[in-house]
């Protein structure tokens, strides 16, 4: 089932959800997005975190889950670690969609600027294995777009997907004018409608938990699903890794003449893993 989409993605959410490092997103049954977090490449570390923002002030750290998840009694399908449940909207306003950048935004670009694999192969990837995306996370609403891309200047710095082929082949090339490697999401409330608010459930400890997280005129939320190395010493000059190849290693559906390696001419900027930057994609449309 495809992403419903929107036009716009208007400023001030009460709620902005960022998708850090190796998950892969996929809209789901009852208009809902599932996260896979990638569980299984070396060196990469899950850490979800929830603050309150607040103008000219430090941060409030409201929450901290350090990974792997686990699952909570909270989700009847005991696939999922996190859920991520709006409360308190009119009937037919509650689900997920894609902004479709029809009207500009300062929030960030278009969904499908991300790496989109159906886009990208010939052959669909096939379903994320259970072993190396479960237990995910599920949002039940919101607007997911693009929020941050690595523009490429030739000739200082480009970017390439390259496919595998068989020996002998040529392989296909994808020149890239950019780089797409954080997803978001924004949730909009009404700090004047009882009963709205958004509600993260999880299991920490031994014990099921909750947060909820109610609008204000005077501060917003940020929640980070952060999944990727804690940090690569640039100057070491140790091996990189490619985010590609970790992806296909839990895509077993997919063959292997359709899988593409990231090839990164130059430094990424700006990033703390700047070696070979950490990417959320998407499954499909």
């Amino acid at each position: 089932m495809p992403f419903a989409t929107q036009s716009s993605l208007p400023p001030n959410p009460s709620v902005r959800i960022f998708f850090i490092g190796l998950n892969i997103l996929t809209s789901a049954p009852n208009n809902t997005c599932k996260a896979f977090v990638h569980r299984t490449s070396p060196g990469h570390t899950l850490m979800i975190e929830t603050r309150r923002k607040r103008p000219g002030k430090p941060d409030v750290l409201m929450m901290r889950l350090p990974g792997p998840l686990v699952p909570t009694a909270a989700d009847p399908t005991n696939t999922h670690g996190l859920l991520i449940r709006t409360a308190g909207l009119a009937a037919g306003q509650k689900g997920v969609k894609a902004y479709d950048g029809t009207t500009p935004s300062t929030e960030g670009t278009k969904l499908f600027d991300s790496f989109v694999l159906t886009h990208i192969l010939d052959i669909p990837p096939g379903p994320v294995s259970p072993g190396g995306g479960q237990p995910s996370i599920l949002i039940d609403h919101g607007v997911f777009y693009t929020a941050d891309k690595v523009p490429m200047h030739p000739p200082q710095l480009t970017a390439q997907l390259v496919k595998k082929t068989a020996p002998g082949t040529p392989p296909k090339v994808i020149d890239l004018a950019e780089i797409p490697t954080i997803v978001g999401a924004n949730i909009y409330l009404d700090p004047q409608v009882s009963g709205q608010k958004v509600t993260l459930l999880w299991r920490q400890n031994g014990q099921d938990v909750h947060l909820d997280l109610t609008p204000s005129p005077n501060f917003t939320y940020e929640i980070y699903v952060i999944n990727e190395p804690l940090f690569e010493d640039d100057a070491a000059g140790g091996p990189t890794h490619d985010e590609f190849e970790e992806y296909f290693g839990i895509l077993p559906q997919a063959p292997q003449n359709q899988q593409y390696k990231l090839v990164i001419n130059g430094t990424i900027p700006d990033r703390g893993t700047t070696r070979a930057p950490c990417m959320s994609i998407l499954l499909g449309e």
